[in-house]
This record gives structure tokens, sequence and C-alpha cells, in this order.
């Protein structure tokens, strides 16, 4: 009698995810940068002196840099890194560093919504995917590490994802989530972010897969719960200061795109097509392996992340502004698609990402450890004058602290790389381990070469130093002063923090003058030339010190 015995079945292997792998990673991404370097251009000086008027008693509503409305930085950044600055500095940070977590607050922020939104609409493992693959992604670098107030527009981004995600379950939570990211894009981004993000909550019934009571009350709650939040900032900033509201309402109301009076378009799709391929890799190709693999209008994460994509991508095709930092709003729906369909990535895919990495990140290790060696010992000699050419300020110097952090680092990624039998997960793991590894070398071995290039401070020091010691006692001693023109934003801001001279604001009766201009420019009639100086490599932003001649600063005084 013939007989059929099936196959054993083989139980499946037990996971080895470790979740506190994952947190060990973020953090490692996240903490280097954050310390021992000053302000750097060009968004950093500002953005510090806007927490700085606000924490000297300035409107709560109306940031402003040297008593000037600045409408680019959110309120809500400013609060919070105002409180960091109470909290931190100086007793566990110095100022500079204290500041600068409120950028690491918001993209915790924005890595822990969007990771519990893939985990909600994916599946369990799915939202370290999604937190990984973000981690990946090196356009998240500047602002999760620097002061900038777009890591608040990434925490926005992630708590309108997560509110999506947790419709089918947990109305009211959703609602909370998805109205507070919206009004929080509105303070941040202007109106029409938001409202790209609404028109994508109403689209989506379209699909039956939307179409469910819990995801209706969940739109209602929303709309209910942003819309009073929404107003709240025009509201508070029309009665603390109308000529403010005014000058908001008609440039800044929607964001890049203007306001009401001037209201502005363009066509920069060729440019965020062509800054995306580096700014959201790994998640394009990895949402491109999703489309092709999977019928995105039948899966409720599909249609999500598609609507989110469309009207997203509009926005970003006609921005009048071509900026790097817009192509955040589109890194959550990419990295959700992206996780979707990771762990069916073939075998062969997955091992060239992984090998793709481990040569890229791989020669970048080795070569920011020889760049260290050129800049600290000159050798190799080449190396040494080129890194000497761009960062001409570099006194060299070895912190032992940072040098044991790097030295830490490298054995760690190379043990993190042997894994055999990658996939698909393992591959976006490693790639987030490079990025980390390049990033802390950088971040430590390069540290100081960075802070003498991109910082001020240099610069001013050597104009401190140009001067003679009779006029240091004269400036010391009030017999003379030296005056900056009243727009030279720059140099105003720069001379506050690391001058120890005061400058005149727009003082005619100054005999010495500081300007802005590029270096090299011609010396205006009447006045002589005492100093010039700029960052290095820099051939559009200078400074100049003058001093009037005698004869004519004599006959001013008469």
């Amino acid at each position: 009698m013939l007989t059929y015995t099936p196959t054993p079945t083989r139980s499946s292997p037990s996971s080895r995810e470790r979740p506190w792998l994952l947190l060990l990673l973020a953090v490692a991404w996240l903490l280097p940068g954050i310390f021992s370097h000053d302000l750097w251009h060009p968004a950093e000086p500002a953005v510090f002196t806007a927490v700085g008027e606000f924490s000297a008693g300035g409107n709560m509503w109306l940031p402003t840099v040297l008593q000037q409305p600045s409408f680019e930085v959110s309120p809500v950044y400013i609060w919070v890194a105002a409180l960091f600055q109470k909290l931190l500095a100086p007793w566990e940070s110095n100022i500079y560093a204290a500041t600068r977590f409120a950028s690491v607050l918001f993209t915790v922020i924005g890595l822990t919504c969007c990771g519990n939104a893939g985990f909600r609409l994916l599946g369990k493992h799915q939202g370290r995917s999604v937190a990984l693959i973000l981690i990946g992604c090196t356009g998240l670098l500047t602002m999760a590490h620097f002061l900038t107030g777009y890591s608040v527009v990434f925490a926005a981004l992630g708590m309108c994802l997560y509110g999506f995600s947790l419709a089918p379950t947990r109305v009211i939570m959703a609602s909370l989530l998805l109205g507070g990211g919206w009004a929080l894009l509105s303070v941040s981004v202007g109106f029409l972010v938001p409202s790209a993000l609404m028109l994508t909550a109403l689209v989506l019934p379209i699909s039956p897969l939307w179409r469910f009571k819990r995801y209706y009350l969940t739109l209602i709650g929303a709309f209910v719960f942003a819309w009073p939040l929404m107003s709240v900032y025009p509201f508070a900033l029309l009665k603390s200061n109308p000529a403010a509201f005014s000058l908001w309402w008609n440039y800044f109301a929607f964001g890049p795109f203007g306001g009401m009076d001037n209201f502005q378009t363009a066509f920069s799709l060729p440019y965020y097509l062509k800054n995306i391929l580096w700014f959201a890799f790994p998640a394009w190709p990895l949402a491109v392996w999703t489309f092709t693999r999977s019928k995105l209008t039948q899966h409720c994460w599909g249609v999500l992340a598609l609507v989110w994509l469309v009207f997203v991508g509009i926005l970003l095709a006609i921005n009048p502004h071509q900026y790097q930092e817009h192509l955040v709003w589109l890194l959550p729906p990419l990295a959700l698609l992206g996780a979707a369909q990771l762990d069916g990535l073939r075998r062969g895919a997955a091992a060239f990402i992984n090998w793709f990495g481990m040569m890229a990140f791989g020669f970048l290790a080795v070569f920011l450890w020889i760049g260290f060696f050129a800049m600290n010992y000159g050798w190799p000699e080449k190396l040494a004058e080129r890194s000497h050419y761009f960062s001409p300020y570099y006194i060299p110097e070895i912190n032992k602290m940072s040098l044991v952090v790097a030295l830490l680092f490298t054995p760690i990624w190379l043990w993190a790389i042997t894994r055999k039998h990658i996939r698909g997960r393992q591959a976006v793991t490693n790639w987030a381990a490079g990025v980390t590894l390049v990033w802390a070398l950088m971040m430590t071995l390069f540290l100081p070469w960075l802070d003498a290039a991109k910082s001020h401070a240099p610069v001013v020091k050597e104009m401190e130093a140009a001067l003679s010691p009779e006029l240091k006692t004269a400036l010391t001693n009030k017999q003379a002063c030296i005056s900056v023109d009243r727009n030279a934003r720059t140099a105003r801001i720069a001379w506050a923090q690391y001058g120890t001279i005061d400058l005149a604001t727009g003082n005619g009766e100054c005999r010495y003058r500081l300007v802005q201009q590029p270096k090299g420019s011609a010396v205006p009639q009447g006045w002589d030339l005492i100093w010039e100086g700029a960052r290095p490599r820099n051939k559009v932003e200078g400074f100049a010190l003058l001093a009037k001649h005698e004869a004519e600063n004599h006959a001013q005084a008469q």
C-alpha cells in the first residue's frame, strides 16, 4: 500500500531581533555633532541669536534676530531650545550644545512616531526598519544635529503619519496626533504643507480600505482639534504685535510660498528630483522596490503613502525656493514604503546594498583616518597641504576623548558588518551603521578642523589681533569706537558671540568701521584698510575694518 508521509515542517528560526541595539545605534547616531564646536554658518548663528533674544524677554510669538522679525524658525523650536539652555547650560554642557538638544528632541519624536507608524501599518519588526531607513538617510543629519527649525517639521510629519496609523484602533489618540501634527506644521512651515496633508486625509476614503467608521471619527476629531490650535499663533501674534502679524500674513503665512500679498510659485521639480537621490537614500530605491513588488492600492499603507507623495510632491514641484531641507516632507512616506517589502528583498539586491555600503563607508572611514594624520602630523604631505588650504585657521590638536570614541566606533562597525546571510533588514541596519560610523568620525577626528572652517570665531579673533595696543586701549576706555551697519547681520552676530569689543550700530561718529563685503573689495574713498578677512574659501562673504582719514575725521569733528 502506497502511503504519503508529508515532509515535516521546519519551525521558523527564532527571531534574533534585539531592540536595544536599535536604541544604541540611534544614540550613537544622535550624539556626535552636538558638542564641542561653535555656531556653524549659515543657520546656527541666527537661530542661536533668536533663542537668546527670546530668553532675554522677547515676544514668545515673534522670534527676532537682532530685534528684527524672523519667521524662518518655528517659535516652538525657540521655546524648547531656550528651555534646554536653562536646564543644561552651563552645568551639563556649554550653551551651544544645550541649545542643540532641541533638534535632538524633535528628531527623536519624529523617529519614534514614524517607527510606531511602521509597526501599526506594516506589522511586527517593520517599525524598526522604518527608523533604520530614516537614520540611514543623510538628509536628516544636519537637521538632527544642528540649530535648525526643520527638526520640528520632521517631528510634525512623524506625528501625522502615526496619527493615520492609529485610526483603525485608537480614535482619540489618532485625532490628537493628526490634528497636533497639522497645527505644528502650520506654525513651523506655513499653512500650505498642512493643507496638503489635510487634503490627503480627505482623499483617502476614495479607497475602500480607508472607508471605515473609526477613520471618519478620526477625521472629525483631527479637524476639530487642529483648526482652533492652528488659529492660536496668528491670533496671539496679532494681539501682541499687529505690525508683525501684518508682515507674517502678507509674506510668510504660506511658508516658502510667501503670503497673501506675494504668493509665489516656480518650477523646481528638476532640483528636487536631483537632490532626493542623496537626501533620501536608501529610502527611495527601497520604495521603488516596493512599488514594483506590490499593488499599492491594495494596501492601506500603500494608499496613504501614494496620496501623501502625490500632494506633497506637487508642492515641491512648484516650490519657489530650492532648499534641500524641504525634501524632508517626503521622508516619512518613503521610509514607510521602503520598509514594506524589505523582508522580501532579493538576496542579491540585499547583498549589493550591503556590499556597496561596506565599500563606500569603509573607504570614507579610511580616508578620514588618513586625513586625521595628514592635518595633525603632516603626512601624507599632499593631503596635509589640501587640508590646510580648506581650513587655514586650524591649529593641530588631538582630543584624547574624541580619539577614543573614534577608535571604538571603527571596530564596532567592522564587527556589525561581518554577519552572514544578509537579508533586507540586515542590509539596512549595516547601512545605518555605516552612516553612523562616518558621521561619528567626522564629528570626532575632524571636528576641530571643521570648526575652524565653518565658525566665524577665528575671523573675529584675527581682526582683534590686528588692532594696535593703543587702539585696543582706546576701545576699552570708550575713547574710540567701531561702528557697523545695522543691516550687516552676519557681522553683528559673529562679533557679539566671539568678540571682546562692543560694536556701535550705525554710529557715524566712529572713526573705525567694520564692513561686511567680499574679501578684496575696493576701499571707499576717504578710508584706509586696517584689516580684512573671511572664512576659508568664501568669496561672497567677507569683512573689513576701515579707518577714516585723519583729516576728514578732524573736519567732521569740527
